[in-house]
């Protein structure tokens, strides 16, 4: 699967699945607080502006999330992207065991805000839009 890359800075790239029309959100390196959320809210704008049901957030730069961030991300990004029609979301997290525990625990918080959403964690992209492309 191919992707079009729309934006790439020091902290963060966007691109769009050719295929599946899917953004893919990837993290290049680590970014907490006001920063994070200022990016989480473009990568919001983009998913609104192509109308998309489905995304994926590429982890695999990033260990863990601090914990303000992950609460901000369940009670006010994700109802957020709820509202706009949002309903799938794939994580991809790095290889290391605390990377996945870190999203395994956000898999379940994300998983458990409305039941018209879901939220699961991957190893690889290619994992999380097989996944996607089946939903």
């Amino acid at each position: 699967m191919s992707a079009k890359t729309i934006e790439r800075t020091a902290e963060h790239t966007i691109e769009l699945d050719d295929e599946l029309g899917v953004p893919v959100f990837t993290w290049n390196k680590y970014v907490s607080g006001e920063r994070f959320r200022t990016v989480a809210r473009e990568w919001e704008s983009f998913i609104e502006e192509t109308g998309a049901e489905h995304y994926v957030v590429n982890t695999q730069n990033v260990t863990a999330h601090d914990a303000d961030d992950k609460q901000w991300l369940a009670e006010t990004w994700i109802p957020s992207l709820i509202g706009h029609g949002v309903t799938c979301g794939a994580g991809v997290y790095a290889d290391s065991a605390i990377a996945s525990m870190d999203m395994g625990r956000i898999e379940s918080q994300l998983s458990a805000i409305d039941p018209g959403f879901e939220f699961r964690v991957f190893a690889t992209d290619s994992e999380a839009k097989n996944w996607l492309a089946g939903q």
